[in-house]
């Protein structure tokens, strides 16, 4: 078995698995922020609903992240411009805005404990080039609706740690929680709504036929007039034009025993966001990142923990804890990388209704709350402005799979039988 993430030490079985034949309007594939938050938005919109996971729910990439809700992703705002242009990349930190905004409401109201907090967050610059890159970025960003405002280094770190970083940006409005808390809590809501749910039960594959999706797993099957694949990274192996487009990246973490001090104010990012951390209510510090050391290596679908990478971090917590803290738990998780760093939410085979809400690119935790509350609207065809940048229409190599895909899964036999969210 990998090594379990912090979030997930004490979650143990928490939903059924599949045992049964089922007629709904809409299958979810996927358990994660992305399956969990649509399956509870359709369920309130009194829509028949059932998801489907390979594991336990949220145990992929949305329980082995850092639990940051950013606004903005860890980039300097001038690059995102560059790649997506004024309104891609506006849409890029609307989408962050407004999933913060659900999931804070989806906590206060349905009073999910998960440690939700609000201390904004922090980008720490290693080199003057890093810095520059940010302070370029200000005026856009501030026009925009997204002030930063910059920081002494001292301010943003522990002096220790403080001496390899040029200067900080703050933003205010960003948060935190404890993410396995926050989708099994929001899980159980939904399954109060009506909505079914199930963990440990791998789809095997899916057929289209007389008008529904037909999908076939060990303990039953599921009809449903719409299909979502929200299984991030995993995408692919259901879906072969997404092979492609979407590919794995691993990420690995670690977290402390409880520290007696403040080490991070808040959560920060350094080095363009490869180096990330955040310390929690009780003191224990959770860092990750470090894949920049390894692009090549830290790709693929397996989470098993590696030398160079472990040892990285270990060194980042030794800049953070000179003094030294006690490792208590390591673990990675594979994240769904898309080619132009911009998700896949939409309609694959509108005729078919097949839809996609994957490729997160790291900030899956930080925008997919939003991504699928308009979701939501395109599976009732209906506009969804928000998520017209997010349209897998714009690669070109997917309009064979337009009006045409009527199967699923034949790849999973090939990478063995556990498509997971």
């Amino acid at each position: 078995m990998p090594p379990e993430s912090l979030w997930l030490k004490d979650a143990g079985a928490q939903f059924p698995t599949l045992a049964e034949d089922l007629e709904v309007e809409a299958l979810i594939v996927g358990g994660g922020i992305a399956g969990i938050t649509l399956a509870w938005t359709l369920a309130e919109q009194d829509c028949r609903v059932a998801l489907l996971d390979a594991g336990p729910l949220a145990g992929a990439a949305s329980g082995r992240n850092a639990g940051f809700l950013m606004a903005a992703p860890a980039e300097p705002y001038n690059e995102m411009i560059a790649l997506w242009g004024r309104p891609g990349a506006r849409a890029m930190l609307e989408i962050g805005r407004r999933s913060h905004q659900r999931i804070r409401q989806l906590v206060e109201t349905l009073g999910i404990d998960c440690d939700y907090r609000v201390r904004g967050s922090l980008r720490l610059a290693c080199s003057e080039e890093e810095a520059w890159d940010f302070r370029e970025s200000l005026a856009a960003l501030k026009a925009d609706g997204f002030p930063l405002e910059e920081w002494e280094a001292a301010r943003a770190a522990p002096q220790s740690a403080s001496r390899r970083f040029h200067t900080a940006f703050f933003t205010a409005e960003d948060g935190e929680l404890h993410p396995v808390r926050f989708l099994h809590g929001l899980a159980r809501a939904a399954l109060g709504r009506g909505a079914r749910l199930f963990e440990r039960s791998p789809l095997l594959g899916a057929t289209w036929r007389e008008g529904l999706w037909e999908a076939r797993t060990q303990g039953g099957r599921v009809r449903a007039r719409a299909l979502v694949l929200a299984t991030n990274a995993w995408a692919p192996l259901l879906c072969r034009p997404l092979a492609g487009i979407i590919a794995p990246r691993r990420g690995q973490m670690l977290s402390t025993a409880p520290l007696e001090r403040t080490v991070a104010p808040c959560p920060s990012y350094a080095n363009f966001g490869y180096q990330y951390w955040r310390q929690l209510p009780d003191g224990r510090l959770v860092i990750g990142g470090w894949r920049d050391l390894d692009l090549d290596g830290e790709v693929g679908l397996d989470i098993d923990l590696t030398p160079r990478i472990q040892d990285a971090i270990e060194r980042g917590l030794r800049d953070l804890v000179p003094e030294g803290a006690t490792i208590e738990h390591r673990w990675a998780g594979t994240m769904g990388f898309a080619r132009d760093g911009r998700p896949l939410v939409g309609w694959l085979d509108a005729s078919h209704q097949l839809a996609v809400c994957a490729g997160f690119t790291g900030h899956g935790m930080g925008m997919a709350a939003a991504c699928t509350l308009d979701l939501a609207e395109l599976l009732a065809f209906r506009p969804a402005p928000g998520i017209a940048s997010f349209d897998p229409a714009r690669y070109r190599e997917l309009e064979p799979a337009r009006d045409r895909t009527t199967a699923l899964g034949e790849a999973v036999a090939q990478e063995g039988d556990r498509v997971g969210g």
